[in-house]
Protein backbone atom coordinates (compact mmCIF):
# COMPACT_ATOMS: atom_id res chain seq x y z
CA UNK A 1 0.00 0.00 0.00
CA UNK A 2 1.53 3.51 -0.39
CA UNK A 3 0.57 6.45 0.92
CA UNK A 4 1.03 10.35 -0.42
CA UNK A 5 0.85 13.08 1.96
CA UNK A 6 1.45 16.70 0.97
CA UNK A 7 3.13 18.82 3.04
CA UNK A 8 6.19 18.33 5.72
CA UNK A 9 4.95 20.52 8.27
CA UNK A 10 4.11 19.94 11.19
CA UNK A 11 0.43 18.12 10.38
CA UNK A 12 2.30 15.88 7.66
CA UNK A 13 5.09 14.45 9.45
CA UNK A 14 2.80 13.94 12.73
CA UNK A 15 0.23 11.97 10.15
CA UNK A 16 3.30 9.93 8.54
CA UNK A 17 4.11 8.68 12.02
CA UNK A 18 0.77 8.19 13.19
CA UNK A 19 -0.14 5.92 9.61
CA UNK A 20 3.31 4.04 9.96
CA UNK A 21 2.23 3.32 14.01
CA UNK A 22 -1.09 2.56 13.24
CA UNK A 23 -0.39 0.15 9.80
CA UNK A 24 2.76 -1.15 10.64
CA UNK A 25 1.11 -4.80 11.52
CA UNK A 26 -1.86 -4.78 9.35
CA UNK A 27 -1.72 -7.72 6.73
CA UNK A 28 -3.32 -6.08 4.02
CA UNK A 29 -1.31 -2.75 3.77
CA UNK A 30 2.12 -4.62 3.34
CA UNK A 31 4.16 -3.52 2.40
CA UNK A 32 3.37 -0.09 3.30
CA UNK A 33 5.16 3.01 1.91
CA UNK A 34 4.45 6.28 2.91
CA UNK A 35 5.89 9.15 1.08
CA UNK A 36 5.99 13.10 1.86
CA UNK A 37 6.13 15.70 -0.29
CA UNK A 38 7.57 18.76 0.30
CA UNK A 39 7.36 21.61 -1.76
CA UNK A 40 10.48 23.64 -0.47
CA UNK A 41 14.12 22.66 -1.11
CA UNK A 42 14.78 22.19 2.22
CA UNK A 43 13.07 21.12 5.43
CA UNK A 44 12.49 24.20 7.72
CA UNK A 45 9.66 25.74 9.93
CA UNK A 46 9.24 29.13 10.16
CA UNK A 47 7.67 30.65 13.68
CA UNK A 48 8.79 30.81 16.77
CA UNK A 49 7.26 28.83 20.16
CA UNK A 50 4.29 26.32 20.37
CA UNK A 51 2.29 25.43 23.31
CA UNK A 52 1.09 21.52 22.98
CA UNK A 53 -1.80 20.54 24.90
CA UNK A 54 -2.36 16.91 26.72
CA UNK A 55 -4.08 15.28 24.47
CA UNK A 56 -1.81 15.62 21.45
CA UNK A 57 1.08 14.85 23.30
CA UNK A 58 -0.15 11.55 25.22
CA UNK A 59 0.05 10.63 20.54
CA UNK A 60 3.46 11.97 20.30
CA UNK A 61 4.59 9.93 23.65
CA UNK A 62 2.45 7.00 21.89
CA UNK A 63 4.58 7.20 18.57
CA UNK A 64 7.99 7.13 20.96
CA UNK A 65 8.88 10.26 21.15
CA UNK A 66 8.42 11.18 24.77
CA UNK A 67 12.39 11.22 25.47
CA UNK A 68 13.18 13.76 22.89
CA UNK A 69 10.28 16.34 23.38
CA UNK A 70 10.91 16.72 26.88
CA UNK A 71 14.52 16.97 26.65
CA UNK A 72 14.04 19.78 24.47
CA UNK A 73 10.72 21.67 25.84
CA UNK A 74 9.58 23.15 28.93
CA UNK A 75 6.63 22.78 31.58
CA UNK A 76 5.75 25.83 32.98
CA UNK A 77 4.27 25.58 36.46
CA UNK A 78 1.54 28.00 35.51
CA UNK A 79 0.72 29.90 33.18
CA UNK A 80 -0.12 33.82 35.29
CA UNK A 81 -3.23 35.79 33.67
CA UNK A 82 -2.30 39.52 34.99
CA UNK A 83 -3.74 42.66 34.91
CA UNK A 84 -2.58 44.73 32.18
CA UNK A 85 -2.02 48.05 33.67
CA UNK A 86 -0.77 46.75 37.11
CA UNK A 87 0.69 43.13 36.54
CA UNK A 88 -1.06 41.91 39.55
CA UNK A 89 -1.68 37.85 38.90
CA UNK A 90 -5.94 37.62 38.41
CA UNK A 91 -5.54 33.66 37.88
CA UNK A 92 -3.28 31.34 38.00
CA UNK A 93 -3.30 28.41 35.33
CA UNK A 94 -1.97 25.11 37.15
CA UNK A 95 -0.49 23.98 34.04
CA UNK A 96 2.68 21.89 35.62
CA UNK A 97 -0.12 20.11 37.32
CA UNK A 98 -2.07 18.64 33.99
CA UNK A 99 -0.37 15.43 33.45
CA UNK A 100 -2.23 14.41 36.67
CA UNK A 101 -5.81 15.07 35.37
CA UNK A 102 -4.80 14.07 31.49
CA UNK A 103 -1.59 11.41 31.54
CA UNK A 104 0.36 13.87 29.89
CA UNK A 105 1.98 17.28 30.24
CA UNK A 106 1.11 20.47 28.37
CA UNK A 107 4.87 21.80 27.47
CA UNK A 108 6.29 24.85 25.02
CA UNK A 109 9.00 23.97 22.38
CA UNK A 110 10.07 25.68 19.62
CA UNK A 111 8.46 25.10 16.21
CA UNK A 112 11.43 24.75 14.76
CA UNK A 113 12.99 21.57 17.28
CA UNK A 114 9.26 20.38 17.32
CA UNK A 115 9.58 19.62 13.24
CA UNK A 116 13.27 18.43 13.77
CA UNK A 117 12.09 15.97 16.05
CA UNK A 118 9.12 14.60 13.86
CA UNK A 119 11.57 14.42 10.68
CA UNK A 120 13.74 12.08 12.67
CA UNK A 121 11.16 10.02 13.53
CA UNK A 122 9.43 10.10 10.74
CA UNK A 123 12.79 8.78 8.87
CA UNK A 124 13.11 6.03 12.33
CA UNK A 125 9.31 4.97 10.92
CA UNK A 126 10.52 4.31 7.25
CA UNK A 127 9.03 7.41 5.65
CA UNK A 128 10.55 9.15 2.65
CA UNK A 129 10.45 12.69 3.00
CA UNK A 130 11.33 14.03 -0.42
CA UNK A 131 11.76 17.70 -0.74
CA UNK A 132 11.76 20.02 -4.03
CA UNK A 133 8.17 17.75 -4.79
CA UNK A 134 5.91 20.96 -5.58
CA UNK A 135 2.45 19.39 -6.39
CA UNK A 136 0.71 21.56 -9.11
CA UNK A 137 -2.77 19.08 -10.19
CA UNK A 138 -4.60 16.35 -8.11
CA UNK A 139 -6.69 13.65 -9.67
CA UNK A 140 -8.78 13.16 -6.95
CA UNK A 141 -10.78 10.25 -8.59
CA UNK A 142 -7.45 8.37 -9.26
CA UNK A 143 -5.16 9.22 -6.13
CA UNK A 144 -2.62 10.91 -8.72
CA UNK A 145 -0.32 14.17 -8.69
CA UNK A 146 1.30 16.29 -10.71
CA UNK A 147 4.33 17.91 -9.80
CA UNK A 148 6.08 20.98 -10.88
CA UNK A 149 8.66 19.11 -13.35
CA UNK A 150 5.68 17.45 -14.92
CA UNK A 151 5.91 13.89 -13.42
CA UNK A 152 2.77 12.38 -12.33
CA UNK A 153 2.65 9.84 -9.45
CA UNK A 154 -0.16 7.51 -8.54
CA UNK A 155 -1.19 5.94 -4.48
CA UNK A 156 -3.49 3.92 -2.82
CA UNK A 157 -4.62 7.18 -0.71
CA UNK A 158 -3.63 11.29 -0.77
CA UNK A 159 -3.71 13.30 1.98
CA UNK A 160 -3.19 16.92 1.78
CA UNK A 161 -1.97 18.16 4.42
CA UNK A 162 -0.39 21.67 2.62
CA UNK A 163 -1.52 24.56 4.98
CA UNK A 164 -3.69 27.13 5.80
CA UNK A 165 -3.15 28.32 1.73
CA UNK A 166 -3.51 24.94 0.18
CA UNK A 167 -3.35 24.51 -3.37
CA UNK A 168 -5.26 21.22 -2.34
CA UNK A 169 -8.18 22.71 -0.72
CA UNK A 170 -8.27 25.46 -3.69
CA UNK A 171 -8.67 22.69 -6.29
CA UNK A 172 -10.89 19.93 -4.06
CA UNK A 173 -13.79 22.39 -3.60
CA UNK A 174 -13.37 24.84 -6.33
CA UNK A 175 -15.41 27.75 -6.08
CA UNK A 176 -16.96 26.99 -2.68
CA UNK A 177 -13.36 27.08 -0.83
CA UNK A 178 -13.90 29.89 1.34
CA UNK A 179 -9.72 30.23 1.64
CA UNK A 180 -8.48 31.94 4.51
CA UNK A 181 -10.19 34.42 6.31
CA UNK A 182 -8.81 37.33 8.87
CA UNK A 183 -9.99 36.76 12.69
CA UNK A 184 -10.23 40.47 13.57
CA UNK A 185 -7.19 40.04 15.47
CA UNK A 186 -2.72 40.09 14.65
CA UNK A 187 0.44 39.74 17.04
CA UNK A 188 3.17 41.45 17.20
CA UNK A 189 5.78 38.40 17.68
CA UNK A 190 9.45 39.20 18.90
CA UNK A 191 11.96 36.81 21.24
CA UNK A 192 14.42 37.94 23.94
CA UNK A 193 17.56 36.19 25.90
CA UNK A 194 16.94 34.35 29.11
CA UNK A 195 20.12 35.30 29.95
CA UNK A 196 19.34 39.02 29.63
CA UNK A 197 15.98 39.15 31.77
CA UNK A 198 18.05 37.03 34.17
CA UNK A 199 20.51 39.70 34.98
CA UNK A 200 17.76 42.30 35.50
CA UNK A 201 16.27 41.82 38.61
CA UNK A 202 13.07 43.72 37.63
CA UNK A 203 11.86 40.86 35.20
CA UNK A 204 13.54 38.38 36.37
CA UNK A 205 10.96 37.24 38.62
CA UNK A 206 8.84 36.54 35.57
CA UNK A 207 10.98 33.31 34.79
CA UNK A 208 10.61 31.26 37.61
CA UNK A 209 9.20 27.91 37.87
CA UNK A 210 9.27 28.14 33.76
CA UNK A 211 6.13 30.04 34.05
CA UNK A 212 4.32 31.56 31.31
CA UNK A 213 2.86 35.07 31.64
CA UNK A 214 -0.65 36.61 30.35
CA UNK A 215 -1.21 40.63 30.38
CA UNK A 216 -4.65 40.78 28.95
CA UNK A 217 -6.81 44.41 28.74
CA UNK A 218 -9.45 45.64 26.37
CA UNK A 219 -8.16 44.35 22.79
CA UNK A 220 -4.32 44.24 23.93
CA UNK A 221 -2.53 41.90 25.83
CA UNK A 222 0.84 39.92 25.89
CA UNK A 223 1.73 36.20 26.49
CA UNK A 224 5.51 35.07 27.33
CA UNK A 225 7.18 31.94 27.62
CA UNK A 226 10.45 29.96 27.63
CA UNK A 227 11.45 27.98 24.21
CA UNK A 228 14.40 26.71 22.85
CA UNK A 229 15.42 24.73 25.24
CA UNK A 230 14.58 27.93 27.89
CA UNK A 231 17.47 30.09 26.49
CA UNK A 232 14.79 32.22 24.91
CA UNK A 233 11.37 34.20 25.66
CA UNK A 234 8.84 34.30 23.30
CA UNK A 235 6.74 37.43 23.18
CA UNK A 236 2.84 37.67 21.57
CA UNK A 237 1.65 41.07 21.40
CA UNK A 238 -2.65 40.17 20.38
CA UNK A 239 -3.89 43.31 18.89
CA UNK A 240 -7.32 44.08 16.59
CA UNK A 241 -6.12 43.71 13.17
CA UNK A 242 -6.54 47.50 11.94
CA UNK A 243 -3.74 48.02 10.63
CA UNK A 244 -1.50 47.47 7.86
CA UNK A 245 2.32 46.99 8.62
CA UNK A 246 3.75 45.38 5.37
CA UNK A 247 6.02 48.70 4.91
CA UNK A 248 6.67 50.00 8.32
CA UNK A 249 10.19 49.89 9.32
CA UNK A 250 11.65 48.28 12.35
CA UNK A 251 11.71 51.68 13.85
CA UNK A 252 8.19 52.25 12.91
CA UNK A 253 7.17 48.82 14.38
CA UNK A 254 8.86 49.86 17.81
CA UNK A 255 7.13 52.95 18.00
CA UNK A 256 3.91 51.66 17.62
CA UNK A 257 4.30 48.65 19.61
CA UNK A 258 5.57 50.93 22.21
CA UNK A 259 2.69 53.07 21.88
CA UNK A 260 -0.02 50.21 22.46
CA UNK A 261 1.23 49.08 25.58
CA UNK A 262 1.95 52.21 26.99
CA UNK A 263 0.35 51.86 29.76
CA UNK A 264 0.68 48.49 30.69
CA UNK A 265 2.89 46.83 33.21
CA UNK A 266 6.31 48.10 33.22
CA UNK A 267 7.84 44.93 32.96
CA UNK A 268 6.02 44.23 29.76
CA UNK A 269 7.48 47.45 28.42
CA UNK A 270 11.17 45.79 29.70
CA UNK A 271 10.63 43.25 27.74
CA UNK A 272 9.80 44.54 24.59
CA UNK A 273 12.95 46.89 25.16
CA UNK A 274 15.29 43.84 25.94
CA UNK A 275 13.71 41.81 22.66
CA UNK A 276 15.83 41.50 19.82
CA UNK A 277 14.96 44.27 16.87
CA UNK A 278 13.30 42.08 14.93
CA UNK A 279 9.31 42.36 15.72
CA UNK A 280 7.26 41.01 13.13
CA UNK A 281 3.23 41.34 12.96
CA UNK A 282 1.32 38.41 11.73
CA UNK A 283 -2.42 38.79 11.26
CA UNK A 284 -4.39 35.87 12.17
CA UNK A 285 -6.54 33.84 9.94
CA UNK A 286 -8.68 31.22 10.05
CA UNK A 287 -10.28 28.81 7.72
CA UNK A 288 -13.91 28.88 8.02
CA UNK A 289 -15.71 25.31 8.73
CA UNK A 290 -15.70 22.80 5.46
CA UNK A 291 -18.72 21.01 4.62
CA UNK A 292 -16.25 17.66 3.42
CA UNK A 293 -12.74 16.91 3.41
CA UNK A 294 -12.44 13.68 1.63
CA UNK A 295 -13.36 12.76 -1.79
CA UNK A 296 -16.13 10.36 -2.53
CA UNK A 297 -13.51 8.09 -4.01
CA UNK A 298 -12.02 7.22 -0.60
CA UNK A 299 -8.71 7.98 -1.96
CA UNK A 300 -7.78 11.48 -0.92
CA UNK A 301 -8.40 13.65 2.47
CA UNK A 302 -7.35 17.30 3.32
CA UNK A 303 -6.72 17.71 6.91
CA UNK A 304 -4.78 20.26 9.71
CA UNK A 305 -4.58 23.89 9.15
CA UNK A 306 -6.06 23.04 5.18
CA UNK A 307 -9.50 22.43 6.70
CA UNK A 308 -9.01 24.25 9.92
CA UNK A 309 -6.66 27.26 10.54
CA UNK A 310 -7.50 28.96 13.33
CA UNK A 311 -7.02 31.78 16.14
CA UNK A 312 -4.46 30.66 18.79
CA UNK A 313 -6.58 31.40 21.77
CA UNK A 314 -6.67 27.92 23.25
CA UNK A 315 -3.57 27.05 22.09
CA UNK A 316 -4.62 23.85 20.13
CA UNK A 317 -4.12 24.86 16.61
CA UNK A 318 -1.16 22.56 16.56
CA UNK A 319 -2.81 20.20 18.69
CA UNK A 320 -5.48 19.57 16.83
CA UNK A 321 -3.34 18.52 13.87
CA UNK A 322 -2.06 15.97 15.77
CA UNK A 323 -5.34 14.66 16.61
CA UNK A 324 -6.33 14.73 12.90
CA UNK A 325 -3.44 12.25 12.43
CA UNK A 326 -4.09 10.21 15.29
CA UNK A 327 -7.67 9.65 14.17
CA UNK A 328 -6.94 9.16 10.52
CA UNK A 329 -4.48 6.26 11.70
CA UNK A 330 -6.91 4.84 13.63
CA UNK A 331 -10.16 4.96 11.30
CA UNK A 332 -7.38 3.32 8.23
CA UNK A 333 -6.39 0.45 11.27
CA UNK A 334 -10.20 -0.22 11.77
CA UNK A 335 -10.87 -0.49 7.91
CA UNK A 336 -7.94 -2.76 7.00
CA UNK A 337 -7.35 -5.41 9.58
CA UNK A 338 -11.20 -6.62 9.92
CA UNK A 339 -10.36 -10.38 8.88
CA UNK A 340 -12.95 -9.89 6.26
CA UNK A 341 -10.92 -7.62 3.99
CA UNK A 342 -11.19 -8.30 0.71
CA UNK A 343 -7.85 -8.54 -0.88
CA UNK A 344 -8.71 -6.80 -4.24
CA UNK A 345 -8.04 -3.38 -4.68
CA UNK A 346 -11.88 -2.51 -5.29
CA UNK A 347 -12.49 -4.47 -2.36
CA UNK A 348 -9.61 -2.79 0.07
CA UNK A 349 -10.76 1.05 -1.80
CA UNK A 350 -14.43 0.41 -0.41
CA UNK A 351 -12.74 -0.22 3.12
CA UNK A 352 -10.66 2.75 2.99
CA UNK A 353 -14.09 4.59 2.28
CA UNK A 354 -15.43 4.03 4.81
CA UNK A 355 -12.61 4.60 7.44
CA UNK A 356 -12.26 8.50 5.56
CA UNK A 357 -15.88 8.69 5.81
CA UNK A 358 -15.77 7.85 9.76
CA UNK A 359 -12.62 10.24 10.20
CA UNK A 360 -14.97 13.43 8.62
CA UNK A 361 -18.15 12.22 10.27
CA UNK A 362 -15.65 12.77 13.72
CA UNK A 363 -13.07 15.63 12.49
CA UNK A 364 -15.10 18.34 11.22
CA UNK A 365 -17.53 18.37 14.15
CA UNK A 366 -14.77 18.59 16.53
CA UNK A 367 -12.44 20.90 14.48
CA UNK A 368 -15.26 23.27 13.96
CA UNK A 369 -15.88 24.13 17.52
CA UNK A 370 -12.65 23.89 18.77
CA UNK A 371 -12.13 26.93 16.17
CA UNK A 372 -14.89 28.87 17.67
CA UNK A 373 -14.28 28.07 21.04
CA UNK A 374 -10.84 29.67 20.30
CA UNK A 375 -12.12 32.48 19.09
CA UNK A 376 -14.26 33.27 21.60
CA UNK A 377 -11.35 32.71 24.08
CA UNK A 378 -9.90 35.78 22.61
CA UNK A 379 -12.76 37.96 22.74
CA UNK A 380 -13.03 37.24 26.29
CA UNK A 381 -9.22 37.40 27.09
CA UNK A 382 -9.75 41.25 25.48
CA UNK A 383 -13.03 42.70 27.05
CA UNK A 384 -13.55 46.46 28.23
CA UNK A 385 -14.78 46.88 31.37
CA UNK A 386 -17.96 45.85 32.37
CA UNK A 387 -19.49 43.60 34.54
CA UNK A 388 -18.75 40.68 32.18
CA UNK A 389 -15.21 41.03 32.52
CA UNK A 390 -15.71 41.23 36.20
CA UNK A 391 -17.38 37.70 35.89
CA UNK A 392 -14.16 36.48 33.82
CA UNK A 393 -12.34 37.49 36.97
CA UNK A 394 -14.29 36.05 39.25
CA UNK A 395 -13.57 32.86 36.96
CA UNK A 396 -10.00 32.90 36.80
CA UNK A 397 -9.81 32.77 40.72
CA UNK A 398 -10.86 29.89 40.41
CA UNK A 399 -8.63 27.66 37.69
CA UNK A 400 -8.30 25.00 39.74
CA UNK A 401 -11.36 23.72 40.75
CA UNK A 402 -15.19 23.57 38.97
CA UNK A 403 -16.85 27.16 38.71
CA UNK A 404 -19.27 28.06 38.55
CA UNK A 405 -21.14 24.78 40.92
CA UNK A 406 -23.38 23.26 38.50
CA UNK A 407 -26.65 24.55 39.41
CA UNK A 408 -29.05 23.12 41.85
CA UNK A 409 -32.77 23.91 39.29
CA UNK A 410 -33.51 24.57 36.33
CA UNK A 411 -34.41 28.34 37.95
CA UNK A 412 -30.51 29.06 38.03
CA UNK A 413 -29.66 27.62 34.51
CA UNK A 414 -29.61 30.45 33.36
CA UNK A 415 -27.26 32.42 35.27
CA UNK A 416 -25.11 30.08 35.32
CA UNK A 417 -24.70 29.64 31.73
CA UNK A 418 -23.86 33.61 31.66
CA UNK A 419 -20.94 33.22 33.96
CA UNK A 420 -19.55 30.41 31.93
CA UNK A 421 -19.89 32.31 28.53
CA UNK A 422 -17.67 34.64 30.80
CA UNK A 423 -14.90 32.39 31.34
CA UNK A 424 -11.66 32.43 29.65
CA UNK A 425 -10.45 29.04 27.55
CA UNK A 426 -8.29 27.16 29.57
CA UNK A 427 -8.63 28.94 32.62
CA UNK A 428 -11.69 27.21 32.98
CA UNK A 429 -11.33 23.34 34.13
CA UNK A 430 -14.52 22.04 32.34
CA UNK A 431 -13.23 23.82 29.18
CA UNK A 432 -10.11 22.08 29.50
CA UNK A 433 -11.55 18.95 30.20
CA UNK A 434 -13.13 18.77 27.16
CA UNK A 435 -9.66 19.99 25.37
CA UNK A 436 -7.33 18.00 26.51
CA UNK A 437 -9.30 14.72 27.94
CA UNK A 438 -10.57 13.77 24.25
CA UNK A 439 -9.10 10.52 22.97
CA UNK A 440 -8.92 11.30 19.17
CA UNK A 441 -9.08 7.01 18.28
CA UNK A 442 -11.41 6.69 21.20
CA UNK A 443 -13.82 8.90 19.15
CA UNK A 444 -13.00 7.20 15.94
CA UNK A 445 -13.29 3.66 17.71
CA UNK A 446 -17.49 4.98 19.01
CA UNK A 447 -18.38 5.94 15.32
CA UNK A 448 -16.83 3.37 14.00
CA UNK A 449 -19.06 0.81 16.38
CA UNK A 450 -22.04 2.87 15.18
CA UNK A 451 -21.45 2.40 11.57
Amino acid sequence: MEILIVGAGIAGLSTSIALSHALKNVASCQPLKIIVLESASALAEIGAGVQMTPQAIKNFFAWGMKDDLLSSSAIPTSMNVRHGPSGDIIGKIPIGDLEQDYQAPYLVVHRAVLHSILHSHALKAGVEVRTNSRVTEYGFETATVTLADGTTRTADLIIAADGINSLARKQFLGPDDPGALPTGWAAFRMICSADAIKADASVAPLLEGYGSNLWIDHNVSCMTYLIKDSTMLNIVLSHRDDVETQDWTPEYHKTYVDGLFKEFDPRVKKLIDMAVPKIVNYPVYAVPPLKKWIHDSGRFVLLGDATHAMAFYLSMGVSLAVDDAASLGEALRLALSEPDVVQTKEGKYARMKKALHVFEQVRIPRASSIQAASLHAGGILHMPPGPDRELRDEGLRHCDQYWPVEPACEDERRDFERVRSCMYGIADKRTRDWCYGYDSADAIRGVWRSQ
